[in-house]
């Protein structure tokens, strides 16, 4: 299916949103399909799902200055396992103020803090 010319495809009961950005000379494809009770975003410069991960918003509440901010915690589903799929998951969601919950497919080849920011401002530019 050909998605719409301005990369929105819409309809019950899933919007989605869809844009290929570069990032270190590495083509990227971002999706963001947002259901009613979760939204699932994919991340891939394989052009495949790669690692699945759940992220689950807390709120962290500082007494000293009476603000929240969010963080989130995170489990794999599917593939890799280990600490650094949690740290780039957190890093690529964390600047979004998502409060349900979050499925996402991430599968890089650059796996850099600079790419990973990269990431993190295209995915926010989505939302």
């Amino acid at each position: 299916m050909d998605a719409p010319k301005d990369g929105k495809t819409g309809g019950f009961p899933v919007k989605t949103t869809q844009k290929t950005v570069m990032v270190n000379d590495h083509k990227t494809d971002i999706l963001c399909s947002h259901f009613t009770d979760k939204l699932f975003v994919v991340v891939t410069q394989f052009n495949k799902l790669g690692n699945l991960i759940e992220l689950k918003r807390d709120v962290v509440v500082d007494d000293a200055i009476t603000t929240s901010r969010p963080s989130y915690s995170t489990k794999v589903l599917m593939g890799r396992d280990e600490p650094l799929m949690h740290v780039l998951a957190k890093n690529v969601m964390g600047k979004l103020d998502i409060k349900k919950p979050v499925v996402l497919a991430l599968a890089l080849k650059d796996e850099s803090p600079k790419s990973v920011a990269q990431l993190s401002e295209a995915v926010k530019g989505m939302m």
